[in-house]
């Protein structure tokens, strides 16, 4: 037995610990925007090229359509479409509890993804406009494209800001039918209500704006709120 070797008394123990205590540099934690560039380095190339073929093909699709501005509340659910592998990516796989107890909260992640997902939107969004007004060859519509496009863009972010907080195993699902059923939303209701595309309607569309422009408003202050208290958007399911 004299090759054991002996359990060292306390006193030695505490010296240890408070060495292992006294060399342990605390690591900062990451500022948003440095987090952001962080969630950016990793989802670029999803981002960028989703959202690219989107363009594309809604671009090709604008342009076999010519003068025709009811085809663009058709076309803008194909950039949320587009958004929907980099936005649900840590629910389809089963990371949300990580990213919860992560060192950014699961809110953050969500919120980096939306603004990166976002930013890439309004991209595409202002190259179909202007696509849009070198078809008409004027500005004198304008107002009516930007209202055309905005107003679908908001119905399905809230729809899409509803399934992220409910954090449902099927939402990639349910957020793939929601996109292309809101395109054949707007398609039909081209044929059964053309006066709703018109010059007069204007009034309804603004409306529509408004309205959810404050329930989308509202899903991005839940989603700051959480993000500041260092929760979860929603709950994990």
């Amino acid at each position: 037995m004299s090759d054991t070797i002996p359990y060292p008394d306390r006193e030695t123990r505490e010296r240890s610990i408070n060495a292992i205590l006294d060399a342990g540099v605390p690591q900062p934690r990451l500022g948003f925007w440095q987090f952001l560039s962080g969630v950016f380095r990793f989802e670029w190339l999803p981002i960028v090229g989703f959202q690219a073929a989107a363009l594309l093909l809604a671009g090709l699709l604008l342009y076999g359509a010519s003068q025709d501005l009811k085809y663009l509340p058709v076309l803008i659910p194909l950039f949320i479409l587009a958004a929907v592998p980099v936005v649900f990516h840590g629910q389809y796989f089963g990371m949300s509890e990580l990213e919860a107890v992560t060192r950014s909260s699961g809110a953050q992640v969500i919120l980096a993804k939306l603004i990166l997902a976002g930013a890439a939107n309004l991209v595409c969004m202002t190259v179909l406009l202007g696509l849009e007004v070198r078809l008409t060859g004027g500005l004198r519509d304008l107002g009516r494209m930007i209202l055309y496009c905005l107003v679908p863009y908001l119905v399905c972010m809230t729809v899409l800001l509803q399934l992220i907080r409910s954090h449902k195993k099927d939402n990639v699902t349910r957020a793939v039918i929601m996109s292309l059923g809101s395109c054949l939303f707007w398609r039909a209701s081209s044929r059964v209500l053309p006066g709703l595309y018109e010059l007069s309607a204007v009034g309804v569309w603004t409306a529509a704006f408004m309205i959810f422009s404050v329930f989308f408003a509202r899903e991005i202050c839940f989603i700051v709120k959480a993000n500041k208290e260092g929760k979860m958007y929603g709950t994990v399911v």
